[in-house]
């Protein structure tokens, strides 16, 4: 398995010789280190013919097409029926844990449930509120979601997604959400032909259980939103946003995401997980870290390795090998909200999340120079079934 797992020479291969997996794309003739451009973050009208509910399609692995496998923030669902999910998860954060009235931190995931009857196929919309210390699950029909076809921009119900802003009017129960924030100064993570996103080149697998994708890896603020009455301006806070898509969420896994660092314009993401494949598993991870200008990505793909790993009910730890770099991560839970997860498309599965966690990072060069040592605040934190992953 080695050879599949680090070697991208063995992509086609391995996936020609599984007459179930056929290949789905063809590679244009570009250099792999050839960086591709963006999507357009300029958001037009949404017009009937790039307009999409869901289309009858595949009830297999996604076709993803040339668009949708070199832009990840897009819906890349269009030809599923059955067994798939595909949600986004927008954070905003503003203050600091110090400050006179604490630092709120709101995450909004909107997205789509295909379970394996029609009776489970529904949109929905996931909110966790660090002031209100806790999390909801609004179900919508699935005719209430639509996205755009070639850029991110979906709706939920009366709720719009795009790149650039989001606009909340969502009303369900104990629940009261309004609001409109932009987003500024976004940073998107960068798409080449060898690694189409975070996934590396794991993106061109058309049979991975859940697929990754980091949209922006922070961007500042602007505007305010009302939760049950209480308004917060976001204003001068800032954002980040991912997504995930597939039939279901890892057995186990390590998820930790911050960007409320001293230093501005910092950020990273780390998620680690036992990942199922042509009937084996094995650990693997994928994540980033920013500092300033300077962008690391990391993961199975680009040869580095785990080198430590503790966990406990509240905390993780993990050291990564890459290149000529030590990263250590060290991420502790702060109050937890619960949230829906998929299995086989269906949201009947309950994990455990904090937005308000502490992630402390660090990273070393091969002479021992510290290249980076901050602690960063109002992180994202997910521990589900980690003890297994040692």
């Amino acid at each position: 398995m080695y050879d599949i797992f680090h070697n991208p020479q063995y992509l086609r291969a391995s996936l020609e010789a599984n007459s179930r997996h056929k290949p789905i794309i063809s590679l244009p003739s570009l250099q792999l280190g050839t960086i591709l451009p963006p999507y357009n973050s300029t958001v037009p009208a949404m017009t009937s013919n790039r307009h999409v509910v869901v289309v009858p399609g595949s009830k297999g692995y996604p076709h993803m097409g040339l668009h949708g496998l070199f832009h990840p923030p897009v819906f890349q669902g269009r030809k599923r029926t059955v067994s798939y999910f595909e949600g986004w998860y927008f954070k905003m954060a503003v203050g600091h844990s110090d400050s006179a009235s604490g630092p709120e931190v709101i995450s909004v995931i909107p997205g789509i449930a295909l379970g394996s009857t029609k009776d489970d196929h529904h949109a929905f919309i996931q909110v966790i509120s660090s002031r209100e210390k806790r999390s909801w699950y609004v179900p919508f029909p699935l005719e209430a979601f639509n996205a755009d076809k070639r850029e991110l921009r979906l709706a939920v119900g009366n709720n719009l997604f795009t790149t650039n802003h989001i606009q909340l009017d969502l009303r369900h129960e104990d629940l009261t959400l309004s609001g409109s924030i932009r987003h500024h100064d976004i940073q998107p993570f960068p798409v080449t032909l060898a690694s189409p996103g975070i996934m590396g080149w794991f993106a061109y697998l058309p049979f991975m259980e859940c697929n990754h994708g980091v949209v922006s890896t922070h961007h500042s603020l602007s505007g305010s939103i009302e939760c049950n009455g209480i308004e917060t301006d976001f204003t001068g806070g800032t954002g980040y946003i991912e997504k995930d898509w597939g039939t279901s969420f890892p057995e186990a896994w390590i998820w930790m995401q911050g960007n409320c660092f001293p230093s501005a314009n910092s950020s990273c993401m780390l998620s680690v997980a036992r990942i199922p494949i042509l009937g084996r598993s094995f650990t693997g991870f994928l994540g980033f870290l920013q500092m300033g200008d300077r962008m690391i990505r990391f993961g199975t793909y680009t040869g580095a390795r785990i080198v430590a790993l503790e966990t406990n009910g509240t905390q993780a730890n993990v050291a990564i090998r890459q290149k000529d770099m030590l990263i250590e991560f060290i991420a502790e839970l702060g109050p937890s909200s619960h949230l829906a997860a998929p299995r086989q498309g269906k949201m009947d599965r309950t994990i455990t999340e904090s937005i308000l966690g502490t992630l402390a990072v660090t990273v070393h060069a091969a002479n021992g120079t510290t290249l980076f040592k901050e602690t960063g605040t109002m992180a994202g934190i997910e521990l589900s079934e980690a003890g297994s992953l040692h």
